[in-house]
């Protein structure tokens, strides 16, 4: 995940933070020196509570007759947190409040399925 997790680092300096979580595994790391970083016990429920249930929730009302789901854009105080589903569990990355991720869309879920087909 190592790979991933850099790439989708490198493709904006707006990326604060991201995580892969698959089959069971967390794999998180946050841009050094970070203005107002959450502390790292919140990330890891963040994506072992939060993101699996908002994606549940998102995904099981995409499927009844509004075509799916691509991804979720959670905005908090300190920065947007996009939350795509992926085989086996989800991606999150953060990016700081002024990062557009939707202007990024593409590029995070290209790099992506890159990484995992």
């Amino acid at each position: 995940m190592n790979g991933l997790i850099d790439a989708l680092f490198d493709l904006t300096q707006a990326v604060r933070y991201v995580a892969i979580y698959r089959h069971g595994q967390l794999s998180l790391r946050q841009r050094p020196e970070l203005n107002l970083a959450s502390a790292p016990e919140s990330d890891r429920y963040e994506e072992l509570l939060v993101n699996p249930t908002i994606l549940t929730l998102t995904r099981q009302r995409g499927e009844i007759d509004c075509g799916g789901l691509d991804y979720v854009v959670v905005r908090y105080g300190n920065f947007f947190e996009f939350v795509v589903p992926i085989e086996g569990g989800h991606a999150s990355v953060a990016f700081e409040p002024d990062g557009d991720p939707i202007g990024h869309a593409r590029e995070v879920l290209g790099t992506i399925e890159r990484h995992l087909t």
